[in-house]
């Protein structure tokens, strides 16, 4: 019975954050804007970077190396919080508005999550 019970929990707690996710993207979308060129470049940026710091393997141009790095760089751009990096971000999301600890709270929940190729594929549904 209490197998069941952490059973249900868990799918239903995987199904709070999936749904918690997409409507958050959804929320990016609804913010990228016509006529709003400079604030969706902006937002492309956390976009991309968000794609960046889930990259799942290194590709035909990419190395393992390069992956890595280009992962761990994404990683610590959204929260590093001693470096210039930290400007760069909070003045990002400040350009896209953004607060930038509910942004980092977003791609918290993104990268934690077990729905990352699903969840790529929105982001760069957006970015097309």
């Amino acid at each position: 019975m209490a197998k069941d019970r952490e059973k249900k929990e868990k799918t239903e707690t995987i199904y709070d954050w999936s749904v918690d996710i997409n409507y958050e993207i959804f929320q990016f979308r609804q913010t990228m804007k016509e006529g709003e060129s400079e604030r969706n470049l902006y937002l492309a940026v956390i976009l991309q970077a968000l794609l960046d710091a889930t990259h799942p393997h290194p590709t035909a141009t990419c190395s393992i190396s390069e992956a890595n790095l280009v992962k761990n760089q994404a990683y610590s751009w959204f929260f590093t919080s001693v470096t210039s990096s930290t400007s760069d971000f909070e003045y990002v999301c400040d350009m896209a508005g953004l607060d930038p600890s509910y942004t980092r709270g977003f791609a918290h929940k993104i990268l934690r999550s077990k729905e990352v190729t699903f969840i790529r594929k929105r982001i760069n549904a957006l970015l097309s």
